[in-house]
């Protein structure tokens, strides 16, 4: 993000202040607590104001529609993203592992500090960070003209774009706004396809300890979108700020609760809008449930979620970002042709890295440390 000294200083300093405020009462959220309500640390958590950045900036030209939320904040490394009930799957009575979550019973994700964009990727700024580039298809998109009335095209999410395309995509973003040393990934031996220029093979190496921009993992992905506090209502809320409108999802193709905070099949008009026009969850996220599926980092695991002999969930996992190695990835989030029981913020999908879609895009993170 190309941001002023003094822009990174002013968000630093105020996640600073509030951090020392919070030493006052506790250094450290032990990593096998259980989340009482009496840790005064927590409670201030909860409580606290979500800090959003300055817009974009490339060049001089400021882009519309890419400010951030911290959503944790620098000095919550020891932050704890669990649950120790599963009640917030009761909305569906399905047994398939895609209706299932990172966060389960009896297992403790713990999240270091990131930063999360409050909107999906627009075609504006894909393009305007990708024209320079010969190689690329800068406006990939297929809807890329007729918005809906009083829509803006620019401001729609960019889709048809594989994974490894977003990945690209984020080191083309950090060059341009911070330093080619920032890049979290490598990326070599890039084949593209030949008609549309998207990238079809490449070997993606990722180290999350950079500060440039980068996929959500699948944990940080749903820990935003359940609004970032396992002791509040919302985090068993079917939906990215709101309940479904019936307790089993299972089979729901329609709910008028998704069509307030996201364009699903029951309301999109066949096909995606410009971000940011439903409500946004508690966190001030938007589009986290419908317009486009976005990619996570995560290789597809089928077992995650599997409360069964054959997964076991119990323990500490620190950051967990999938398996090592896989021949899928995942999405999350649902788009705009998905009934309502896929666009929970629970439902996982996923598909080839490979994979180019007119329901598809991403979103940016970073590590905030």
């Amino acid at each position: 993000m190309k941001k002023t000294k003094g822009s990174v200083r002013r968000m630093f300093f105020a996640a600073a202040v509030f951090t020392m405020v919070l030493s006052a009462f506790s250094c450290n959220i032990p990593f096998s607590g259980s989340g009482s309500s009496g840790n005064k640390t927590e409670e201030l958590f909860r409580k606290r104001r979500n800090i959003v950045s300055d817009r974009i900036i490339i060049g001089s030209k400021s882009y519309d529609k890419t400010e951030e939320v911290v959503v944790v904040p620098p000095g919550f490394d020891a932050l704890i993203a669990m649950t120790d009930d599963s009640s917030w799957n009761s909305y569906s009575s399905g047994t398939s592992v895609s209706i299932h979550g990172v966060f389960l019973k009896g297992r403790r994700v713990k999240l270091s500090p990131f930063i999360m964009g409050q909107y999906e990727v627009t075609q504006e700024l894909y393009t305007a960070v990708l024209s320079d580039d010969a190689a690329v298809n800068a406006s990939p998109s297929y809807y890329s003209e007729n918005p809906t009335a009083g829509e803006r095209q620019g401001h729609c999410p960019v889709e048809r774009v594989s994974w490894y395309d977003a990945v690209y995509f984020c080191n083309a973003l950090t060059k341009k706004t911070m330093t080619e040393s920032d890049c979290v990934y490598t990326v070599k031996n890039i084949e593209r396809d030949t008609v549309n220029r998207a990238i079809i093979s490449a070997e993606v190496m990722m180290d999350i300890s950079k500060k440039g921009y980068r996929l959500p993992t699948e944990a940080e992905w749903e820990f935003a979108a359940r609004g970032g506090d396992p002791a509040a209502d919302a985090w068993k809320y079917a939906f990215a700020g709101v309940q479904a409108e019936k307790t089993d999802l299972s089979a729901a193709k329609t709910d008028a609760n998704l069509a307030t905070v996201g364009w699903y099949y029951g309301n999109n008009g066949a096909g995606p809008h410009e971000v940011g026009r439903k409500y946004a969850n508690t966190l001030g996220l938007y589009d986290m449930c419908g317009n486009i599926s976005e990619w996570c980092w995560d290789f597809f695991n089928s077992d995650v979620g599997r409360s069964d002999s054959a997964y076991t969930v119990n323990g500490n996992v620190l950051n967990p970002a999938g398996d090592a190695s896989g021949d899928y990835r995942l999405m999350r989030g649902g788009n705009w042709c998905c009934f309502a029981n896929d666009s929970a913020v629970s439902s996982r999908t996923y598909n080839l890295p490979s994979y180019c879609n007119s329901e598809v895009g991403f979103r940016l993170c970073r590590t905030a440390n």
